[in-house]
């Protein structure tokens, strides 16, 4: 399975250790689980909010190490998607920063975009489903009690 996660799903994971994006992401990392997609945009977007005074107050664990190591295992754990689809507002969302995430989850062919924002995306956007955290983590429950062994 081919999932990106939204940037919002992203940085919960980072802000909250312990929550259902952590666990999410620990999934990913964990390899067994989906195959995590994700663009440069993506990336440099996270890497900027979480640099954010505003998230280093309220989240002073979030040191600039942290982070640094975060945005390593991201690197590492996920597959990085070369983006050329475009999406207009009238087609995916009205906001650019969420069709840059369905133009990642078309180019890397996800069947998955997992966002807390589920409002805002279509239901489905050319093959990828788009659903929230919650619905994402029953499925790879589902999908670990189907597994053998």
């Amino acid at each position: 399975m081919r999932v990106v996660l939204d940037l919002n799903v992203l940085l919960r994971a980072y802000l909250t250790p312990g929550g259902e994006g952590w666990a999410i992401l620990d999934r990913a990392e964990a390899s067994y689980s989906y195959t995590l997609l994700l663009s440069d945009f993506m990336l440099a977007r996270l890497a900027k909010v979480l640099r954010y005074d505003r998230i280093r107050r309220k989240y002073p664990h979030l040191t600039e190490g942290l982070i640094q190591s975060h945005l390593s295992a991201l690197r590492q754990t996920a597959e990085l998607v070369s983006v050329s689809t475009e999406v207009s507002t009238d087609e995916g969302s009205r906001d650019e920063e969420d069709n840059r995430v369905l133009a990642a989850a078309v180019d890397g062919k996800a069947d998955y975009v997992v966002t807390l924002n589920t409002a805002h995306f279509p239901d489905s956007f050319r093959g990828v489903r788009v659903i929230s955290p919650e619905a994402f983590l029953s499925l790879l429950r589902q999908q670990r009690g189907a597994a053998p062994g």
